[in-house]
């Protein structure tokens, strides 16, 4: 074994993201602590009685919003595929892949407001940017990318997660690692790889949190906060909601 293969095998590391039970945050602690500063938190038990948790089953979803148009994403880069095709076409014959409700108008796909509750802690209907629905499978996820701020909101399985700043002004360190990572991680790559190959070589240069996500759990993302995601469970599903800031 040589010296790189030694590097590679070293752990990462991360520092644990702030956790939080749903029943002991209110609105002024996490605006204050959390949305403003631009911290990332994972709220345990979140979106716990929404509708996307109490109903969404993969079955649910089929039946009801089956004719839906979707994305079929083959790698960890979502947002470059070009292939669609209807949730329901998806279920039945994109078995082992993941799919995305990735919707340049995202009214065209608003049956997801369905599936949140209002009022909530977090944002309002005005607040809201795009949403999407998603559902993946073990070992699939995301590649590091940023966006506005956004509420991961799970309703099955369970997420690693790890994010770091990549704000060109306050964060110029993680801004050029973002950049360096698209270029290494075209579409066509994988999270699984990343999270191998560079993620303990990121967390030794950058501050880079880390969780674990579960079922009814909602991730706070920060607005451009680089963040990767690997699936832990057989499937995942759930709903993103990105706001305005």
């Amino acid at each position: 074994m040589g010296i790189f293969d030694l590097f590679q095998n070293k752990p990462a590391k991360t520092i644990e993201m702030d956790e939080v039970q749903y029943s002991k945050l209110n609105k002024e602690t996490f605006l204050s602590e959390y949305f403003i500063p631009r911290k990332p938190l994972l709220i345990k038990g979140g979106a716990k009685n929404w509708p996307i948790v109490d109903l969404w089953t993969k079955e649910y979803v089929n039946m009801k919003f089956g004719h839906y148009m979707c994305t079929v994403v083959k790698d960890s880069r979502p947002a470059m595929s070009r292939e669609s095709t209807t949730l329901k076409n998806f279920f039945k014959n994109h078995k082992g892949q993941s799919t995305l409700t990735l919707e340049s108008n995202p009214m065209k796909v608003s049956f997801i407001l369905k599936g949140l509750k209002f009022p909530n802690l977090f944002f309002s209907r005005k607040d809201i940017n795009r949403f999407f629905f998603y559902f993946s499978v073990k070992n699939a996820g995301t590649l590091p990318h940023y966006h506005k701020d956004a509420f991961n909101i799970l309703r099955e399985g369970k997420k690693r997660w790890v994010m770091f700043d990549a704000n060109e002004q306050s964060a110029p360190k993680g801004y050029n690692m973002q950049l360096k990572g698209y270029k290494k991680y075209p579409k066509g790559t994988h999270a699984r790889d990343w999270f191998v190959i560079d993620l303990p070589k990121t967390s030794r240069k950058l501050p880079v949190f880390e969780c674990y996500q579960e079922a009814s759990d909602i991730v706070y993302v920060p607005w451009q906060f680089s963040h990767a995601v690997l699936n832990i469970s057989e499937e995942v599903l759930g709903l993103v909601v990105e706001t305005n800031r």
